[in-house]
């Protein structure tokens, strides 16, 4: 997955679904974010098993994909970045 979106805009996505991040769990999957490029849109998901948000940002799907993030540091990453374009890219490979 590669996707390129304004930082305001990733900022103002992970903002919405972070609400439904559950602050303590014992599944560490719900402390993440989804992020989905597979379509057309860039999605963000978060769920905490009785609440799911998902939101849509604007962005340039590069490479089509789909990782989960954990929320709390990807949003003290994105925060901290310079308040221009940021480029995500998944270069793990299946095995």
């Amino acid at each position: 997955m590669k996707i390129r979106i304004s930082k305001e805009s990733l900022m103002k996505a992970i903002q919405i679904v972070s609400r439904a991040v559950p602050g303590k769990t014992t599944m560490s999957i719900l402390q993440c974010i989804m992020i989905n490029a597979s379509g057309t849109e860039i999605c963000l998901v978060a769920n905490d098993m009785a609440l799911g948000i998902q939101t849509v940002a604007q962005g340039i799907i590069l490479e089509r994909g789909m990782i989960a993030v954990d929320a709390q540091i990807f949003s003290n990453i994105i925060r901290k970045l310079p308040d221009n374009d940021v480029s995500i890219a998944d270069e793990s490979k299946s095995l």
